[in-house]
């Protein structure tokens, strides 16, 4: 089968924790929005997937579930059970604890929302082994995307940290919904921020493969047409929405902006010296993708 991509949120949350909808009524609504794959994720507890099959239809259901610590929080995805979250001496310590039982149980760990509450630093990130994904955009409120206070800073700013350092790290954007009912800015309402993956076939382990590989981009809405990343060359194709005017900023190590690009064509080959890019895609309406980097 020929690769194609799929729509995908990877946090998400319902009565069975803090949500304010049961199950089936969070998979509908995600189906009827037209995603291709939905994790439900809620606070230490695993909800098997087979149990809502039929109400999810040809949504591909991923198992999940989110490792609460206190504010520290690592969601395990492909897992095959409720996992007990770990407390450990430091956040450190709580986060490889955590991540180290996802791996454990055959899943993918994720570190989420790193600045809610000022929980995570940056140097705390770079201390874990064994992690490749984190949150770099969560839609729900009170995360501190853009980061602000001293020793934390944005979330694009963190991951080109960790690049800068070598670490081969995936950002990636997700919904984190807790309401389905009440709307506005106080709420975590689902559509807000999704993730892009390439797959050949609709399965979880194709769609883990594509997530930690990095075959796959963020997005607040934003979508693109063609993707491509090899040989030193990432290149784009921005689908259009309306009038809406498009610009695509190249950003390399250190976060040092390397080129900014109008329109709805983005290219850019790495130069010698450079070890790596990747591609911030904003549009006139406030939306943004970000593609994961190329390195050299």
């Amino acid at each position: 089968m020929t690769d194609h991509w799929i729509r995908a949120n990877l946090h998400t949350h319902t009565t069975n924790s803090d949500g304010d909808s049961p199950p089936e009524d969070v998979v509908a609504w995600y189906r009827d929005a037209g995603y291709d794959a939905l994790a439900l994720t809620d606070h230490d507890w695993f909800t098997d997937p087979a149990t809502l099959q039929a109400m999810a239809g040809p949504m591909l259901l991923i198992r999940g579930e989110e490792l609460t610590s206190g504010n520290v929080h690592v969601n395990g995805l492909g897992i095959s059970r409720t996992l007990p979250p770990a407390f450990e001496a430091n956040v450190v310590e709580t986060l490889q604890a955590n991540v180290d039982r996802v791996r454990a149980d055959g899943g993918v760990p994720s570190v989420n929302h790193p600045n809610f509450r000022w929980q995570v630093t940056p140097a705390d990130l770079a201390a874990l082994r064994d992690l490749r994904v984190f949150e770099i955009h969560n839609a729900g409120p009170e995360v501190s995307n853009l980061g602000g206070r001293p020793g934390h800073p944005s979330m694009e700013a963190v991951w080109d940290l960790l690049l800068t350092d070598g670490r081969p790290m995936v950002g990636i954007a997700v919904d984190d919904a807790h309401h389905f009912r009440r709307w506005g800015r106080r709420y975590a309402n689902p559509g807000r921020a999704w993730m892009m993956l390439r797959v050949a076939d609709l399965r979880e382990a194709d769609v883990l493969t594509a997530l930690e590989t990095g075959d796959c981009y963020a997005t607040t809405g934003v979508t693109l047409e063609m993707l491509e990343a090899r040989s030193g060359v990432m290149e784009l194709t921005i689908a259009p929405q309306w009038e809406l005017h498009y610009r695509t900023t190249f950003i390399g190590a250190g976060g040092q902006v390397l080129d900014v690009q109008e329109g709805l064509q983005g290219r850019y080959q790495l130069r010698p010296g450079e070890s790596y890019v990747r591609a911030r895609i904003e549009d006139s309406d406030g939306l943004t993708a970000w593609t994961q980097a190329l390195r050299s």
